[in-house]
């Protein structure tokens, strides 16, 4: 990973996106019109996550993938009006996020990726908007609850995505979920992981490309 500190954004430019950055520096400069922002594999922590929700105000599509287990906050007084949200990893480490927070920040979204854990009920809150959901599964109790009481409430939802722990639990999956959503894929946490390695940016030329700053 490179650091890298954003001091500096084309006027007007409303989208960014980065790939295996270090400990990125979002400072004052995200106060602007970014409208779609995504982060992957860029060492966001919890407190830079909740940076970045305060000072973007216009985010519509946040995008924060293999970025460990990022926890949305609860206290902001202002949230962006995000319709697309992705803090899903895979890492054996990371823990389910929590839900709740999540839809009561966000009551419009459209799509979400997340790894799912305990009561994922509060999900439903979300069944006139939510149109693809992908979700990382470890636990039974957590995957029966979302097939049996949540899946069939989400009316407008058009694909959901399942991440279980291993290949030998794509086909059980399969199963389960087949006919709970007009398209379902089920994959296990290894061939995800194997396809974002894959997602590596050139990041020199990137920033050479935006005006970026990168830290040697």
């Amino acid at each position: 990973r490179v650091p890298v500190v954003l001091d500096w954004l084309p006027e007007g430019c409303v989208s960014l996106s980065m790939t295996r950055c270090k400990d990125v520096d979002v400072g004052d400069v995200l106060e602007s019109h970014l409208k779609f922002l995504r982060l992957d594999n860029c060492n966001i922590s919890d407190d830079g996550l909740a940076r970045l929700l305060s000072r973007c105000p216009k985010l519509a599509s946040l995008q924060l993938p293999n970025n460990r287990a990022l926890q949305v906050p609860v206290v902001l007084a202002m949230m962006p009006p995000l319709r697309s949200l992705d803090i899903l990893c895979c890492e054996d480490s990371s823990a389910p996020q929590d839900v709740g927070a999540i839809v009561a920040a966000f009551p419009r979204l459209e799509e979400l990726a997340l790894h799912l854990g305990g009561d994922c009920s509060t999900l439903t809150r979300l069944q006139k908007s939510l149109r693809r959901l992908c979700v990382r599964l470890s636990d039974e109790l957590t995957a029966a609850e979302l097939a049996t009481r949540v899946l069939p409430r989400l009316l407008s939802l058009q694909r959901l995505d399942v991440i279980v722990p291993r290949e030998r639990d794509v086909a059980v999956a399969e199963h389960r979920f087949r006919g709970l959503a007009p398209s379902v894929v089920v994959r296990c946490c290894g061939d995800v992981q194997a396809t974002a390695s894959k997602g590596v940016l050139n990041v020199g030329s990137l920033c050479d490309g935006l005006g970026l700053v990168l830290e040697k």
